[in-house]
């Protein structure tokens, strides 16, 4: 699936009309998959294969509505194998997935249960065969957010979420899905909770949201694996402030949520924190009209991604970010499928230079557009914390899910389905396509083509200037040398007069005509000005821009022909 934005140019030379087009080419894989009814994705996973796995919510497949899903598709993106859960309760859904060695550890939350709502640890194969399940539960009016690994021969894994009263909730569960260590931890208080986990280098990392009584404030909480408390960072102003996920990379945390911007509506908020806990850099980014909040971040290629939603555009549609090092902007879309809104990314994942944006969608095909939002460095308050903490020992669930095997319906629109997207930036491929026409005389002509392709361009290492409708990434000069052979048929009529003497003397004159075919080969030189842009499709937001731009242009081509007009060809 590509799109291509095209610019149209007019270049005069050595009385030549030269037509060329430039296109920038952004390789994006757009998929929708689901059913009748509705259905979206929650989280996704991609392996160092290109695997990509998804779970979410299905009121399309399966038995007693809504039940969770795991969706699995090859890397080259065609369906593998899906299955719908129905746990026996009301409202399964599967919130968070997290894979190793071959296992899908699939987290969900479920009404089945004495004290619903209660959780769920699904574990499947990569072919989605039920391995392992257990229900777990707390007393009721719990919220299961998240799901991390721990990589070892014998895996253990981190589950957050709240519960109301109690605050935030860890825990530590082995491979055989027994309960290690379990802990409430308010940050503040009770109305605390955990909304994102991850395990890097030793260290449990948690994101979630306090409240200290006036407004709710992000933070993050580092345990060790033994759980004890590490370190907590609250990061908060006289506004709200929540982190929704987080990312540790090359010893940074980066939280990711959304504040209420002062004199504006929500925006995202990005966090960068060092190795040593201290706040690097705050950034607000969004519209001063529109509501725009994250829900999810990623690393790739030096660049920091996050993915939520936007209502800029009037409704609903994914929001797509790069942001440097620095937290300056390096790119930003919305994916929309046009008018209807509902579109939402809520999770991101990534593998090598690319990263999977996925949610749910409305309308398709689904597009990319180039998204006009500005960053703002703020200035917040960081506070050093202690939680409190208390041990809790949940009980679990007998339970023997129903698993149902399906083929979802690919790319349709629908109510709402689920989507994921692969985005490559560094897969952005400049194309020159150029015509010319010459003609010698006024009987001879000759066309030739050329097509000029550049190289990708690294865009972590690429500098970006961002306008109010495109990006322009790099303006190239290409110099293409175009061989132009024409043939003439030349008619040249000769008189010769000669004097021969004999004994009689006289005079004569002979006419002869010569026919005569030359072949001259001309070569002229194309100096195209190739200007990569760096968006997808062709939206109306750009169209009016760009015919201005293309009458301009057109104008000024006329002009220098008319002043620059060679004189005519000599005939021979």
């Amino acid at each position: 699936m590509f799109r291509r934005l095209g610019a149209f140019l007019v270049v005069i030379l050595l009385s030549a009309s030269v037509t060329p087009f430039v296109y920038a080419e952004l390789v994006s894989f757009r998929r929708s998959y689901g059913g009748a009814n509705n259905d979206w994705t929650n989280d996704i996973f991609v392996d160092s294969n290109g695997v990509v796995y998804t779970v979410g919510v299905t009121y399309s497949f399966g038995a007693g509505h809504p039940n969770a899903f795991l969706t699995i598709f090859k890397s080259d993106n065609t369906h593998h194998c899906s299955v719908a859960v129905d746990i026996g309760g009301s409202a399964d859904e599967a919130v968070a997935l997290t894979v190793h060695a071959g296992r899908v550890y699939v987290l969900g939350s479920t009404g089945f249960g004495p004290n619903p709502s209660n959780h769920f640890i699904a574990v499947f194969d990569t072919s989605c065969n039920l391995q392992a399940f257990k229900v777990f539960d707390l007393g009721g009016n719990e919220e299961i957010t998240d799901i991390a690994v721990e990589p070892s021969p014998t895996p253990y894994l981190y589950v957050v979420g709240r519960q109301a009263g109690f605050g935030a909730y860890l825990a530590r569960i082995d491979s055989a899905l027994n309960p290690v260590w379990v802990k409430f931890f308010k940050v503040r208080g009770g109305d605390d909770a955990a909304n994102a986990v991850v395990f890097s280098e030793g260290h449990v990392y948690v994101a979630g949201s306090s409240n200290d009584g006036t407004s709710l404030n992000m933070f993050v909480s580092v345990f060790r694996a033994t759980g004890a408390h590490a370190a907590t960072r609250e990061v908060g102003g006289s506004s709200n402030e929540e982190a929704f996920d987080l990312i540790v990379s090359g010893g940074s945390i980066y939280l990711t949520g959304y504040t209420e911007f002062p004199g504006r509506l929500d925006e995202v908020l990005l966090a960068k924190i060092d190795p040593t806990y201290t706040v690097a850099w705050l950034k607000a980014f969004g519209t001063a009209s529109g509501n725009e909040r994250s829900n999810g971040v990623a690393v790739a290629e030096g660049l920091v991604y996050v993915t939520g939603y936007t209502t800029y555009p009037g409704t609903d549609d994914v929001l797509l970010a790069a942001f440097k090092p620095d937290g300056s902007l390096s790119h930003s879309f919305f994916i929309t499928g046009g008018p209807g809104g509902g579109d939402v990314g809520f999770s991101i994942a990534s593998a090598g230079s690319c990263v999977y944006p996925a949610g749910r969608h409305q309308n398709w095909p689904l597009f990319y557009a180039v998204f006009d939002g500005e960053v703002n460095s703020v200035a917040m308050t960081v506070n050093t914390l202690t939680p409190s903490e208390a041990v809790v020992t949940p009980s679990t669930v007998s339970a023997s899910p129903g698993v149902v095997s399906y083929t979802p319906t690919l790319d349709i629109a629908a109510a709402f389905n689920s989507f994921y997207s692969r985005f490559c930036p560094d897969m952005l491929v400049s194309i020159t396509t150029s015509t010319v026409t010459s003609t010698t005389g006024t009987t001879v002509t000759s066309t030739s083509t050329s097509t000029v392709t550049t190289t990708a361009y690294a865009i972590s290492s690429t500098t970006l200037t961002q306008t109010s409708s495109v990006i322009l990434v790099v303006t190239q000069t290409a110099v293409t040398t175009i061989p132009t052979t024409v043939s003439q048929t030349v008619t040249t009529t000769q008189t010769t007069t000669s004097t021969s003497s004999t004994t009689t003397t006289s005079t004569y004159t002979t006419t002869a005509t010569q026919i005569q075919t030359q072949t001259s080969s001309t070569t002229l030189t194309l100096i195209t000005v190739t200007t990569a842009v760096f968006a997808e499709p062709f939206t109306t937001s750009t169209l009016p821009m760009l015919i201005l731009f293309i009458v301009a242009l057109a104008v000024a081509a006329v002009i220098a022909s008319r002043r620059a007009r060679p004189p005519p060809q000599p005939t021979f």
